[in-house]
């Protein structure tokens, strides 16, 4: 199929890609042992007449061959998020987030699913057609994760999550990444013990990349119900996470190394994970 041929050789650049950046750049692979965990993200921009449409595609079309990659261990997961408070100047609505455990299924991460056989008796034709006319995919990133706390036993249900963008400043990776992981991290794991989140993450961005791009890691905050939003305290997380620390010392370290360039927030839709 012509959607097969062009994810093929999409995919055969990323993953010929992948392997020159890991083997210039090791700050990039995950410093921590943790399970390496691969994110394509497609961001859609969809139009209010057309989210009806594009929900049912979505959840009746494309999550039964989700759920078959995921059986044929090629992902380990596919999320659909709604980006909320967005508007018609903003670029994109939703998000759809598949999750590698395997650099090589990223060559052809399609390989083996035939859309006849998981939807028989539908014109396959047609539901390609039709997905196109229900959204535009604005831009395909990749990303590697490199960090992540949730609680022993994992997170649970997350039904939000509060995607923060960095922009790293010109030769301070190594300094973001220590703040990260050295300031923010224990700060992270204290929240949760509190239960105003029940997780996050830190993510780097593979491709695209370069000095024209606006960030290069991405943060994710998990909550479990909108209420938990903005719930977090911070003055006892850290006072609880770096004793006898001046937080404020912590924070310009932070805000030397990186700037924000935005928050957003998303709802999550619909799931295929790995159990």
């Amino acid at each position: 199929m012509k959607m097969k041929q062009k994810n093929l050789k999409k995919t055969m650049l990323i993953f010929l890609g992948l392997a020159f950046i890991f083997a210039c750049f090791p700050i990039m692979s995950n410093a921590q042992n943790q399970p390496t965990v691969f994110g394509i993200v497609d961001f859609m921009k969809v139009k209010p007449e057309n989210e009806t449409k594009y929900l049912d595609i979505e959840k009746n079309v494309w999550k039964p061959m989700h759920q078959e990659r995921l059986n044929q261990g090629k992902i380990t997961g596919w999320i659909l998020y709604r980006i909320l408070y967005t508007g018609t100047e903003d670029h994109y609505n939703y998000a759809t987030l598949t999750l590698f455990d395997n650099a090589a299924n990223l060559e052809d991460p399609w390989a083996g699913i035939d859309p006849a056989k998981v939807l028989p008796g539908k014109d396959i034709d047609k539901l390609m057609k039709e997905t196109g006319e229900s959204r535009d995919l604005v831009k395909s990133n990749l990303i590697l994760r490199q960090d992540e706390v949730v609680p022993e036993g994992g997170p649970g249900e997350i039904k939000y999550i509060e995607v923060d963008y960095m922009k790293v400043k010109p030769g301070n990776d190594a300094a973001y990444m220590d703040a990260e992981q050295n300031i923010w991290k224990p700060v992270h794991k204290e929240f949760i013990k509190a239960g105003t989140r029940v997780g996050w993450s830190l993510w780097s961005e593979i491709f695209p990349s370069g000095s024209a791009m606006d960030y290069q890691y991405v943060t994710a905050n998990y909550f479990p119900d909108f209420s938990k939003i903005g719930m977090a305290d911070y003055n006892a997380a850290f006072s609880k996470a770096h004793p006898d620390k001046d937080m404020n010392a912590l924070d310009k370290k932070t805000m030397d190394s990186r700037d924000l360039v935005r928050s957003e927030l998303w709802q999550v839709v619909d799931v295929v994970m790995k159990e």
